[in-house]
């Protein structure tokens, strides 16, 4: 057997180090673990990571991707069923909860659930016991339980779209995974390995990142989060063909609101990473103030004094 690579989170900003203190608090222990997040966070990540520190870790790690399987074939996916269970059984087939015996099941996307499916996962969590399809003898299930979710299950369940009962019990330990605009910090660190790995991937030469596209990329929103800096760093290291990235290489969505330098001032200054965040969070708001403002979780005031000060104008 190969051995498992090493889940590395990268990035040092306050956020994602609380992140990595919660999976090393809670890893050692059995604790059902509920992680939250956008998009692309990285929440299957932080699974793994969990996974990888904890007791269980030389057992598997078994995925399912709720939102990917048919709301008819669910059950059989987790529990298992045997032949004959329904029309196409045409052998006994072992479910996740029994492939993943004695590691841990992870639940990516687990809002996505149907509701008839959700009682018989309730069950099984109370119990510690499933039964497979068309069985008549239940199994014990010694399985680590991990969710995903980009949904707001206690909001969700009030809705009466998600059982509250079962969001009680996925909800032990929840940990918040931050999207990429609320650790910045974390963007050039994240960038530059993604560079790395890309040019490896695809046998490139790469040259680094230059300093008008690192304020570009420090300064966007990022509504895909990680995984769409990912993409954006790949596509620009082919563009790039062995030279540094410059803007030239970015998408127009990472470019637009942007401001070049001013005449003598550095692309890698604070003035002008400021100015530009500035003008990007008001682009993105179509200059609504107010908006803008609590993007940048600066005051009104504050924004029109920035923007005097940098002699911004709307396009």
């Amino acid at each position: 057997m190969e051995p498992r690579p090493t889940v590395r989170l990268i990035g040092t900003s306050r956020a994602q180090q609380r992140v990595l203190e919660w999976c090393a608090r809670v890893a050692p222990t059995r604790a059902t673990v509920l992680i939250m997040g956008e998009t692309g966070t990285g929440k299957e990540l932080v699974a793994q990571l969990i996974h990888q520190q904890s007791p269980r870790r030389d057992r598997p790690l078994i995925a399912c991707h709720c939102a990917a399987v048919p709301e008819g074939l669910l059950e059989s996916e987790l529990f298992g069923h045997e032949r004959g269970a329904f029309t196409g059984a045409a052998a006994p087939r072992a479910g996740l909860f029994e492939r993943a015996h004695g590691g841990s099941l992870l639940l990516d996307e687990v809002g996505d659930i149907p509701m008839a499916a959700q009682a018989k996962l309730l069950r099984v969590l109370q119990e510690r016991r499933f039964q497979r399809l068309g069985a008549a003898y239940s199994q014990e299930s010694d399985v680590r339980i991990i969710a995903t979710t980009r949904h707001d299950l206690l909001a969700r369940a009030r809705r009466g779209q998600f059982r509250e009962d079962l969001y009680y019990r996925l909800n032990v330990f929840p940990i918040h995974v931050p999207p990429l605009r609320e650790r910045r910090e974390d963007i050039l660190p994240l960038a530059r390995h993604f560079l790395e790995s890309a040019a490896r991937r695809n046998r490139c030469r790469q040259s680094g990142i230059s300093d008008v596209a690192q304020a570009l990329l420090v300064s966007f929103h990022w509504p895909g989060n990680v995984r769409q800096l990912q993409a954006v760093i790949e596509r620009g290291l082919l563009l790039s063909q062995g030279q540094p990235l410059t803007e030239q290489v970015l998408p127009v969505e990472v470019v637009a609101g942007s401001v070049p330098p001013a005449h003598g001032e550095s692309a890698s200054s604070l003035a002008y990473a400021q100015r530009l965040m500035v003008a990007r969070a008001l682009h993105e708001h179509r200059w609504n103030h107010a908006l803008a403002a609590a993007d940048l979780g600066i005051s009104v005031h504050v924004l029109r004094q920035m923007v005097a000060r940098y002699g911004l104008r709307r396009a």
